[in-house]
């Protein structure tokens, strides 16, 4: 499978505010997140789990287990795929096309299109096999929710804040 371009510092700064959010409404510590990942079958130590999410550089399935780590609400489109029993990567996918639905228009081409004008190169086909494989990164799910608008991403970060880190990048071109 192709692997996506390496992405703006913004985009990771917004992953990892995302995730900080959730510990800060929950008041739970990196320790405390990753006793609670254990209990889901992700084995990363304290210090593994606050290096990735400073990183920022994880995938959409860790903001999703952190998430149910922290028992924290989901938005109310995702469902279907809190309650799964699918693999994390299939939640995934189901909350990315879930989101995508919103917009039965939108093609992969389309969102390949919008992505550019913020300086994110992604093929359509392999922003497809990304997301239907369920291995995209969290900055990709926050690309796109904010060319297309996904309603959940406003549950963990201002829109203004999306808004700005897609200017800033669309300026860099």
């Amino acid at each position: 499978m192709k692997s996506l371009p390496p992405v703006d510092g913004a985009w990771t700064r917004l992953a990892s505010r995302a995730i900080r959010v959730i510990l800060a409404r929950q008041d739970m510590s990196y320790a405390g997140l990753s006793d609670e990942l254990a209990k889901l079958g992700v084995a990363d130590s304290p210090r593994a789990v606050e290096a990735k999410v400073i990183r920022g550089t994880f995938r959409f399935t860790f903001f999703l287990q952190a998430l149910a780590a922290c028992q924290a609400e989901w938005p109310h489109q995702w469902g279907e795929a809190r309650s799964s029993s699918d693999s994390w990567e299939a939640r995934a996918a189901m909350v990315f096309l879930t989101e995508m639905a919103g917009q039965p228009w939108l093609s992969w081409t389309m969102l390949s299109s919008r992505l550019l004008e913020i300086g994110a190169e992604i093929p359509a086909d392999v922003l497809r096999l990304q997301v239907e494989s369920g291995t995209f990164p969290t900055s990709l799910f926050l690309q796109c929710g904010t060319v297309c608008r996904f309603d959940g991403i406003k549950r963990f970060l201002d829109i203004s804040s999306l808004n700005h880190a897609a200017l800033m990048a669309s300026q860099d071109l």
